[in-house]
C-alpha cells in the first residue's frame, strides 16, 4: 500500500471521529439546556418581564404586604371608646336604666338604624326643663329634626331628672349621672370621647352651665336655652326669648352671654340691642376654636324651632 492510500484512509478516520464527537456534544447540550421560548424583539437579548401598573401583584410582592390582622385600623375609630370594638343592634329609641351610686337613673337613647361601629359618633346629651322629663326635648322642642339631620353621625341621650329638677351640687348625683351616661354609652357604642355635647332648657340650661365648669375637659360644647349662670371656656350657643316670663331675658341673657364671651376671648362690650331677632349669629372677635353664638328672638319661654339647623351646624362643625 503506497503512502497516498494510507494518508487518505487516515483522513477519512479523522473526519468520521470529528463528526461523531460533534453529534455527541450537540446531543448533550440539547438534553441539559432546553430551547428558549420564542419571543418578540432581538433574540440575542434576554426576555425581561416589566411589572404593569395596576396588574395583580406577584407572589413575592404579596409576601411583603401586611396580613389583614396586621393592617392599620381605620382612622375613623382611632381613639374612640371601647364600643368601637364591638357591633351592636341596639338601635332606635330605647329607655335605659343605669346604676349611679346606690340608685338607678334613667334616660332615653336614640341610635340611628344605620349605626355602624366603624366610625366614631358625637354624643349629645340633653337636659329638660323643671317638672318635665326626657321626652320633652323630642316632643316639645322637636329634636327629632336634629336626629334626622344627623343620621348616623351622633347618638342622642335625653336624661331624666330625679324628681323633675336638675341640681349641679355634689350631693344630688346629677354630675355623676353625666359621667355614667358617657361611660356606659361609650362602652356599648363607638363614641368620639372628644365630642361630647350638652344642651339644656330652663332648669336644664342652668344645670349645663354649671356642669361644664365641673367637667370642662369632658365636654366639647354647650347649648343653653332660656337659662342663666356663668360661662366656661368652651364653644357655646346662647338662645333666649325677649318675652320670656319665667327666666327674664334682660335679667339673665346679657350676663350669661358676656360671661362666655369674656372667657372665650370674644370682643367686648356686646351691644345686645343691636343683635337682630330671629337669627343665630356668632359674636365678633371669638377664636375659631371657641365660637360663641347668640340667638335672641321675640318669643317666650320656649326653644324656637328656627335655631335647630344652627344647633346641628354648631355640633357638626366642632371636630
Amino acid at each position: 500500500m503506497d503512502f497516498r492510500t494510507v494518508f487518505a484512509r487516515m483522513s477519512l478516520v479523522m473526519v468520521v471521529t470529528i463528526l461523531a464527537t460533534s453529534c455527541q456534544t450537540s446531543g448533550t447540550r440539547s438534553r441539559r439546556s432546553p430551547p428558549e421560548a420564542a419571543h418578540s424583539g432581538d433574540p440575542k437579548k434576554p426576555s425581561v418581564k416589566t411589572p404593569v401598573a395596576g396588574a395583580p401583584s406577584s407572589p413575592d410582592v404579596q409576601s411583603v404586604l401586611p396580613r389583614p390582622e396586621e393592617q392599620t385600623p381605620q382612622q375613623s375609630t382611632v381613639g374612640g371608646s371601647p364600643g368601637c370594638q364591638k357591633a351592636s343592634d341596639e338601635t332606635g329609641l330605647k329607655n335605659v336604666s343605669i346604676k349611679v351610686g346606690r340608685g338607678q337613673r334613667t334616660f332615653i337613647r336614640v341610635v340611628n338604624t344605620n349605626y355602624s361601629n366603624k366610625a366614631k359618633h358625637a354624643l349629645v346629651i340633653g337636659y329638660h326643663g323643671l317638672g318635665l322629663d326626657g321626652t320633652s326635648p323630642r316632643k316639645d322642642h322637636k329634636w327629632t329634626i336634629i336626629e334626622e339631620t344627623a343620621g348616623d353621625q351622633a347618638i342622642f341621650i335625653y336624661a331624666n331628672a330625679a324628681g323633675g329638677a336638675w341640681d349641679a351640687s355634689e350631693s344630688s348625683g346629677d354630675v355623676d349621672f353625666f359621667d355614667e351616661i358617657v361611660s356606659t354609652t361609650g362602652d356599648a357604642f363607638c363614641i368620639d370621647v372628644t365630642r361630647v355635647f350638652v344642651h339644656g332648657f330652663s332648669n336644664g340650661a342652668f344645670f349645663v352651665n354649671s356642669l361644664v365648669a365641673q367637667r370642662q375637659n369632658a365636654i366639647r360644647g354647650v347649648i343653653s336655652v332660656a337659662g342663666g349662670g356663668s360661662g366656661t371656656k368652651l364653644p357655646a350657643m346662647i338662645i333666649h326669648g325677649q318675652a320670656d316670663p319665667n327666666v327674664g331675658f334682660y335679667s339673665y341673657a346679657p350676663s350669661l352671654l358676656k360671661s362666655y364671651a369674656g372667657v372665650n376671648g370674644c370682643r367686648l362690650p356686646i351691644d345686645i340691642a343691636a343683635k337682630p331677632l330671629g337669627q343665630c349669629q356668632p359674636l365678633d372677635g371669638c377664636p375659631a376654636s371657641l365660637q360663641t353664638i347668640f340667638c335672641p328672638w321675640d318669643g317666650n319661654h320656649h326653644w324656637p324651632e328656627f335655631t335647630l339647623p344652627d344647633v346641628w351646624k354648631f355640633i357638626s362643625s366642632l371636630k
